[in-house]
């Protein structure tokens, strides 16, 4: 049964989290790869990032400060980066010389890559049997579409997210243009749960596993209501859409009995008790459209403060529309600690802080973010490489 490592070097590099002492090999790039990784940074994990000689292609994303993604930093803070060019066979030797010390490994290149590469779980599992080896891809590993390349809105279209658009809003004529990277941040998350299942497992049993983690299937799964109305529509249900205020817009949800009794208190309409078309949820449900331009005839005589201070008052579920930057200022935001500065080549700034948190252990963002390889030689050292030998690598492009 393979152990997690907890010598002094490594303790020390991360602050104790769930994932303290767990050693995770990353070979991703963009975007659902490196976000689950940097959550699994956060909770401790000490993650290598393996980049090509050029970099993780969102080093040059926007927003740029100097020479330094913003975008990028918020996804890889907290890590450990080495270039290694996978086409030369010395750079994969150094990758299985890095498996012999690793808990996971994680990869979302397109089905087929990490084969042709000799590092497929079968190949990995001969240097690391109890290995965690886990695959991110847009469609799968296997069946008709596993091998078409696929990014998050490529993966919106196929699955049917966008067309949803459409199906709530009939004076859309076509999907809205955007650039949602929810299949991205769902994969993520669903590949952390499963990592975390996986050594779970492991601990119990000394078996790693392979987990396949496509971005169809998660887009698929978040939508759990349109999945099973696509197989039976027809039936009438609340549909929720932004109430114009004097100022803006509002979002509410007077989804039960209570919450309806509440907007009727927050409105000062209690006449609306009486109406026929609202007198229960089923009959409200029936004329919703009517439902929601009365509620729209009172908010649109007030602020959205107003009427958001109306509503929670009285225990209706409501929030103004906020852009982004209001949202992070939120008191709220604040008091949770939900934003943490962090630090790159340019500077500092903050990033969205780990969702998930521990009462006793520590689930924080990391506070640097890594330069290019900046880790290479100490990350070959400890793998067994001499000083000269990565002088000749590094002399060799095997490693930048």
């Amino acid at each position: 049964m393979s152990t997690v490592k907890l010598d002094s070097e490594r303790v020390e590099a991360n602050p104790p989290g769930a994932y303290t002492g767990v050693r995770v090999l990353d070979l991703s790039m963009y975007l659902a790869g490196p976000y689950c990784s940097r959550l699994m940074a956060d909770m401790g994990a000490d993650i290598i990032k393996v980049e090509p000689p050029s970099g993780d292609f969102l080093r040059s994303a926007p927003p740029m400060r100097d020479d330094s993604s913003a975008y990028f930093g918020h996804l890889n803070c907290g890590k450990r980066s080495v270039c290694i060019d996978l086409k030369q066979p010395e750079g994969i030797e150094i990758i299985k010389r890095l498996l012999e010390e690793t808990d996971v490994l994680l990869e979302n290149f397109r089905p087929g890559v990490m084969a042709r590469f000799g590092l497929d779980y079968e190949a990995v599992k001969l240097i690391k049997p109890d290995i965690v080896y886990c695959s991110v891809s847009g469609y799968g590993q296997t069946g008709p579409s596993a091998s078409l390349p696929a990014f998050a809105p490529i993966i919106h279209a196929s699955s049917g997210f966008e067309m949803q658009s459409i199906r709530y809003e009939a004076d859309i004529e076509r999907p809205i243009a955007n650039r949602n990277c929810m299949a991205d941040y769902l994969a993520a998350t669903h590949a952390l749960a499963g990592i975390g299942a996986a050594l779970f497992r492991r601990a119990t049993t000394g078996r790693g596993d392979y987990l396949d983690v496509a971005l169809m299937d998660t887009v698929h799964n978040a939508m759990g209501y349109e999945y099973v109305d696509a197989q039976f529509p027809g039936q009438t249900t609340p549909t929720f859409r932004p109430m114009r205020t004097l100022d803006g817009f509002i979002s509410m949800a007077p989804v039960s009995e209570g919450n309806f009794k509440s907007l009727t208190r927050a409105a000062n309409r209690p006449d609306w008790l009486e109406d026929p078309r609202f007198v229960t949820r089923e009959q409200r449900i029936i004329h919703w459209q009517a439902f929601l331009d009365v509620i729209e005839s009172w908010t649109k005589t007030i602020t959205s403060v107003q009427a958001e201070s109306a509503l929670a008052r009285e225990g209706c579920p409501a929030s103004t529309y906020r852009s982004i930057a209001e949202s992070q200022v939120d008191p709220q935001v604040q008091a949770r600690g939900s934003a943490v500065t962090v630090e790159d080549a340019s500077g500092t700034y903050q990033v969205a802080n780990c969702p998930i948190q521990f009462t006793d252990a520590t689930a924080d963002a990391r506070k640097t973010v890594p330069l290019l390889s900046e880790h290479a030689q100490e990350i070959l050292v400890a793998a067994g490489y001499s000083i000269d030998e990565v002088k000749a690598l590094r002399a060799a492009c095997v490693i930048t």
